[in-house]
């Protein structure tokens, strides 16, 4: 019996794109069919040998980027082949193809989900479709099993073809990207970090969390980086207002929507007589594109604070874990404690 599993490769992908900007900076997924076969396996290495393309090893193969084509095998004697992954797309929806899959009596294949917006009726012949369903691609679907494509960032989830995509638009490892303007870094969270402090340490700072600290902005200067003690990173975005006369403050936290912990801040601006704060949520955004939040920011108007051109910000930013994530128990004499 054949076993399926999915790699990253290099071969474009007509599916919806959730995120443009992150599958132009991950390679583009691809297929690959593995089948025990160890005489098989020494043919086709001799043959490769013949035309000068000696293959040593599964992934010596799998970096040339080629689809379509034998990769190569293991020690337990399998077959690894690349192939298009388009194919296990719905060519209606561009979607991943889920179970029940149809076919009409001419072999054009629709997911469970076109079927009933076409009326039943091929999208290419009008043959009835809906009825009959193609077991044997199905079984290839349910054969494909995949790791993340952020396994270099230290996901270690394996998933089926089908919950690939929905896993990776909120997985906790996705791949952040610097905001500064005209730089093109991404990488894991504390890859991020590194990379801030090495390359914009002059408007980054350290902070420790429920502890206040003090931040100071031009008024013109758009962003101050916060970096937290656990590596999570975090904006303070500053945007001038012509029309009513004042800066604009809010915090936003570079990081998944579906990561464990979730962040509070406090901003406050005070002069002698009188001042301003603001206590709010923190939005997590994997990318920022340079919109400003809209439900939560501090107005501080022109000629609040007179004692020169400069911003001092007290900001105080808490964590809590997310309600999506129950504490883990402790284990006590080797069973779980609450």
């Amino acid at each position: 019996m054949a076993r399926f599993s999915l790699y990253e490769g290099t071969s474009g992908s007509k599916r919806k794109k959730r995120s443009n900007e992150e599958e132009d900076d991950l390679k583009k997924r691809t297929c690959e069919v593995e089948e025990e076969n160890s005489e098989s396996w020494e043919n086709e290495e001799e043959e490769s040998n013949e035309i000068g393309c000696e293959v040593e090893d599964f992934e010596e193969i799998e970096a040339t980027g080629e689809d379509g084509v034998f990769l190569g095998g293991n020690t337990d004697g399998e077959f690894k082949f690349r192939i298009d992954p388009d194919i296990l797309d719905c060519s209606i929806c561009f979607e991943p193809l889920r179970l029940p899959i149809f076919e009409c009596r001419n072999g054009h294949i629709a997911c469970s989900y076109c079927c009933p917006k076409l009326l039943n009726k091929c999208h290419l012949c009008c043959e009835p479709i809906g009825s009959h369903r193609c077991l044997a691609l199905e079984k290839v679907v349910e054969s494909i099993t995949s790791p993340c494509q952020y396994a270099n960032y230290g996901c270690k989830a394996i998933l089926s073809f089908a919950e690939k995509a929905s896993h990776e638009e909120a997985c906790s490892h996705a791949a952040l990207f610097c905001p500064i303007s005209n730089c093109t870094f991404s990488g894991s969270k504390s890859l991020l970090c590194t990379h801030t402090k090495r390359m914009h340490g002059n408007i980054s700072k350290n902070f420790c969390y429920d502890q206040p600290f003090l931040v100071v902005l031009e008024k013109l200067q758009p962003l101050m980086v916060l970096l937290g003690e656990d590596s999570h990173f975090f904006l303070l975005l500053n945007n001038y207002e012509i029309f009513f006369p004042g800066n604009v403050l809010s915090v936003i936290c570079m990081a998944s929507d579906n990561t464990e912990y979730d962040f509070s801040c406090e901003l406050k601006v005070k002069t002698r007589e009188s001042s301003l704060r603001l206590r709010t949520s923190v939005e997590k955004v994997k990318k920022w594109n340079g919109v400003h939040p809209r439900k939560a920011f501090l107005v501080v108007p022109d000629g609040f604070d007179t004692t020169d051109a400069r911003l001092r910000i007290n900001v105080c930013i808490n964590k809590s874990l997310s309600s999506e994530f129950p504490p883990k128990k402790r284990r006590v004499g080797g069973r779980p404690h609450p």
